[in-house]
């Protein structure tokens, strides 16, 4: 008895292990069976009504004056500051010298040509004086009146032809004419600023020898920009020269309102872009400075909705009669968050937000449906 005492308890443990195993698994399965119902899920919709919607177009661009001027020596010489160094930043008013070329040895070859006339005027008169001398008297007048130091007046006209080819036998005209060109280039030799404005970039040293064609340097004027936005091809037709814009960048506080002054009817090939053109005059802006713009053009008969409510053929879900329907779309932009569309009668009831599990025929019961007011303006 004592040998079989082990066995029976061994077997006793392992019944008992068995039953206990049985009882806790019938426990999982009957907590397994208590499934919690499934809460069926909201569907919010928005009732369509067609009308104006506001689109709001944001584009961003550069600033450049719009007098900027690349400023080139059409002369050789030597390179001397005006009564202000020509420098980057330097202010010059309409009129000011800019720059000057030193023009000392091309000065007095133009004196010398110059004083070339004078002497053939002076030979010109006794014999004038004598074939002519009802004519006489203007040209009397202007050999009077002329200096070598000052820049020539216009020839007293010729009264008749019999004059004209007097005066031409003498190279009279072609003294004249040669010695004006000369004035012309002599001029050349320093440059005026054409406006006011600022000087952008500075190439050349005092000092330099200044070759014919080499560029000096730009000047721009200080208040007159213009703005050149790129639209997409798409938002292009919805803008209109004249057109309110607001203008913001980074480096100003505030914001600047203008007016679209001309929009581009090509098509940038590189960018697919059309150009906006905005002019300005603010005392905040720079050249070259980048602005974002925001444009807000109305499209008429039309309604706003969130962009990811379109299907990849331009449908959206709709409920008609308590039946989820796809209702195909016409979209006039897209941008952002959002699109402008057309096309769903008034009164439509549309899906306002995605909703997973919704297909076309599926029946949705009254009980879940929640109404959203519509949005008619677009916001990124």
């Amino acid at each position: 008895m004592s040998k079989i005492k082990p066995y029976l308890i061994a077997l006793i443990i392992v019944i008992a292990g068995i039953v206990i195993g049985r009882l806790l698994s019938s426990g999982n399965s009957r907590q397994q069976e208590k499934v919690v119902p499934k809460k069926e899920s909201q569907v919010p919709v928005t009732e369509i009504t067609n009308g104006r919607v506001q689109r709001i177009i944001r584009m961003n661009g550069k600033v450049e004056a719009v007098k900027k001027i690349e400023i080139y020596a059409e002369v050789s010489g030597v390179f001397v500051d005006g009564a202000k160094p020509f420098r980057e930043g330097r202010r010059f008013a309409k009129g000011e010298v800019l720059l000057r070329i030193d023009d000392s040895v091309y000065r007095n070859t133009v004196l010398a040509e110059k004083s070339a006339l004078l002497n053939e005027l002076t030979l010109l008169m006794p014999d004038l004086l004598i074939d002519f001398p009802d004519y006489a008297e203007p040209w009397k007048k202007y050999l009077d009146d002329f200096s070598i130091l000052r820049p020539l007046h216009s020839l007293p006209p010729a009264q008749n032809d019999r004059l004209r080819n007097y005066v031409a036998a003498r190279n009279i005209y072609g003294k004249f004419f040669s010695v004006r060109s000369m004035e012309e280039t002599l001029a050349k030799y320093r440059i005026l600023a054409p406006f006011d404005g600022v000087v952008t970039v500075s190439e050349a040293n005092p000092g330099i020898l200044v070759r014919n064609g080499q560029k000096i340097g730009e000047f721009a004027a200080a208040t007159s920009y213009e703005l050149e936005l790129s639209a997409p091809v798409r938002e292009a037709a919805f803008i209109r020269e004249g057109d309110r814009i607001t203008l913001l960048s980074d480096d100003f506080n505030g914001s600047i309102e203008a007016k679209i002054a001309r929009v581009n009817d090509a098509i940038d090939p590189d960018t697919q872009t059309v150009g906006v053109y905005v002019l300005l005059d603010d005392p905040r802006l720079k050249d070259g400075m980048f602005l974002s713009a925001s444009l807000s053009v109305p499209v008429d008969d039309a309604s706003l909705i969130a962009r990811e409510l379109l299907d990849s053929e331009n449908r959206v879900f709709a409920l008609r009669d308590s039946v989820v329907i796809l209702l195909p779309v016409e979209v006039v932009s897209v941008g952002g968050k959002t699109a402008v569309v057309r096309g769903i009668p008034d009164g439509t009831a549309i899906v306002a937000e995605p909703v997973e599990g919704l297909f076309n025929g599926m029946v949705v019961s009254e009980s879940i449906v929640t109404m959203q007011e519509q949005s008619t303006t677009d916001s990124e």
